[in-house]
């Protein structure tokens, strides 16, 4: 673990304890709500084409590198993470630059519909007519399902829902044990670990945007998804985080089901692989790019 994240990580813990709640009441302050509203940062502009398409109202930001045209036939479906509630961040559209500029594939990037207004199912099924149109594009195989927190679980959900399964998955710091009862005790334990996230959080977004869905359905729990079919899988996640020892379970439920999977794993922070202002982060940016441009995820060694 990189210096500059320690002493990042120590200020969040530090802040949290001060009246507001530091990090952990800001993350809270994030949830926009049903908002349209999205502004794209002024640095997407340079090197980068982006195109905004709408889908019932929902609006698609789709990004193209001006200096790499590699792989013009390939695309990534990025759905960014934010418990249901928030939009994408200014770290979703850089990470999304990142990987357009290392890799030319075209980065498309759902402004899925959010509660309070709509819950996950509501958002899974405009999901299914947005993928149904991007397959008049592009072959499924030449197309990667990217996503993190609530993002990753969608787009683990979204594969489990479809029949054209997409050429691999991009899952980054699931939200996985988000049951109540002893799943709930276990991410009560791990809270002192976690910078950024609460149970409490956890709870605000099982009311809204698992509205009227039970825990346990596979539109929410991955936990619960049918994995047969699924393609390659490439996760991040980080052990200070409230889910872990749920990822943890997840992942050997994937290994035993024969998925094939590959993992990165580091004593950080939920969602870290998004941060390119740690080394840790940067590297993660780096395996990404290598594994969408890797013509054999199967056999893809990190």
């Amino acid at each position: 673990m990189s210096i500059l994240y320690k002493i990042a990580e120590n200020g969040c813990f530090l802040l949290n304890k001060l009246p507001g709640g530091g990090a952990k009441g800001s993350m809270s302050d994030m949830f926009s709500g049903d908002s349209l509203d999205v502004r794209l940062p002024r640095f997407l502009t340079r090197g980068t084409t982006v195109n905004m398409t709408e889908l019932d109202g929902f609006s698609i930001h789709r990004i193209q590198s001006r200096k790499n045209s590699m792989n013009t036939n390939r695309a990534v479906l990025f759905l960014p993470g934010g418990g249901g509630m928030a939009r994408a961040t200014r770290l979703h559209y850089d990470t999304a630059k990142r990987i357009a500029d290392k890799t030319g594939a075209e980065i498309i990037i759902a402004n899925y519909p959010l509660a309070p207004g709509h819950n996950v199912v509501f958002a899974l099924d405009w999901l299914e007519k947005l993928y149904s149109k991007i397959l008049e594009e592009y072959d499924p195989q030449n197309i990667v399902f990217m996503g993190d927190s609530a993002g990753a679980n969608l787009i683990l959900s979204l594969t489990y829902r479809v029949n054209a399964k997409p050429g691999g998955l991009i899952v980054i710091s699931p939200a996985c044990g988000l049951e109540n009862g002893k799943n709930r005790d276990i991410r009560k334990e791990m809270e002192p670990y976690d910078p950024i996230l609460s149970v409490a959080m956890n709870d605000t977004i099982a009311e809204n945007w698992c509205r009227n869905v039970p825990l346990d359905s596979p539109d929410i729990s991955p936990e619960y998804i049918n994995h047969a079919g699924f393609p390659p899988m490439l996760m991040f996640y980080g052990s200070h985080e409230l889910f872990y020892p749920h990822v943890k379970n997840y992942i050997r439920q994937l290994e035993s089901t024969g998925v094939n999977i590959r993992c990165i794993e580091r004593p950080m922070c939920h969602d870290w692989a998004l941060c390119s202002f740690f080394k840790e982060g940067r590297e993660a940016i780096a395996a990404i790019t290598e594994w969408i441009n890797s013509g054999d995820k199967e056999r893809f060694s990190i």
